[in-house]
């Protein structure tokens, strides 16, 4: 056995770490680089980037140029994801889509902007979809995670098996964590609780579920924080902007769509390699 690891060890390439830095740093400048074109696209009439997608003054134009620009960071990511492996690709992802998240508004153009909460519930709902699609692709055609060998078992090796599906309930942990973190409006501090969430949360789901691949746990993160605002767009009472002066402005509404995609694509990759070593898919 010590032959095989030693061969194995030797039959890597010596310039493998470089060349795999050297893909991350271009591959994270390639997404970023695609969302900066969508940024000017976002422009509301309040003469700022607006919080939503809705805000913007072309919603249709601005929709199709956030599409095409998430497409484009999907096919950079599964090159990272063949080079790399698929959580480092799901990083590449989250940190395409977190640049449009740090120059788009933040709770208090929510607030005192022409946003609604519906409209944000629904919006959370399709970057779901998206994240969803995005993250099936980067499983099939980037490539397993490299610990997480196939083993036969329907149970184990299906995406949405019984399993995966139990380790989904860390999801709530992702909405918890982020409430208990977002403790001021700004920016930085939306997008920092959706990743510290997810991060949990990751973790979390490989320990409930070792050996399953965690193809769509970003998109049921997503999903978690579009249910739960559907539920404020429909129990909140009052004026948007009252309840930011006052105090009673819902913690969870300082997370725009956007923050809570681009948070959990990068918390849940990270959370999920951290856990590498501590949880094992052989234990």
């Amino acid at each position: 056995m010590g032959e095989v690891r030693a061969t194995a060890e030797n039959n890597v390439p010596q310039d493998a770490p470089l060349r795999r830095l050297v893909v991350l740093s271009c591959a994270i400048a390639l997404v970023a680089g695609a969302f900066a074109l969508v940024v000017p696209l976002w422009m509301s009439e309040r003469g700022v980037v607006g919080p939503l997608l809705v805000d913007s003054e072309r919603p249709v134009l601005s929709g199709l140029a956030a599409l095409a620009a998430f497409v484009f960071a999907t096919l950079v990511a599964l090159v990272v994801s063949r080079v790399v492996n698929t959580a480092v690709g799901t990083f590449v992802l989250g940190a395409g889509v977190g640049y449009l998240a740090l120059r788009s508004g933040s709770a208090i153009d929510f607030a005192f902007g022409a946003s609604r909460l519906v409209p944000a519930a629904v919006e959370i709902a399709g970057w779901s979809v998206l994240i969803a699609a995005a993250s099936w692709a980067l499983y099939r055609f980037g490539g397993r995670l490299p610990d997480f060998p196939l083993t036969g078992d329907d149970e184990i090796d299906s995406p949405t098996g019984p399993l995966a599906r139990r380790s989904w309930f860390a999801a709530a942990l992702a909405v918890a964590v982020a409430w208990l973190v977002a403790a001021n409006d700004t920016k930085g501090q939306a997008i920092a609780a959706v990743v510290i969430g997810s991060f949990v949360a990751a973790f979390v789901a490989r320990s409930l579920a070792k050996a399953t691949q965690p193809v769509y746990l970003p998109a049921i993160i997503v999903l978690g924080f579009a249910i739960v605002s559907g539920y404020l767009a429909f129990a909140a009472r009052g004026d948007l902007a009252t309840g930011f002066v006052d105090g009673s402005f819902p913690r969870l509404l300082r997370l725009m769509p956007v923050d809570i995609a681009a948070g959990t694509l990068v918390g849940s990759a990270m959370g999920f390699g951290f856990a590498r070593g501590f949880v094992s898919p052989t234990e």
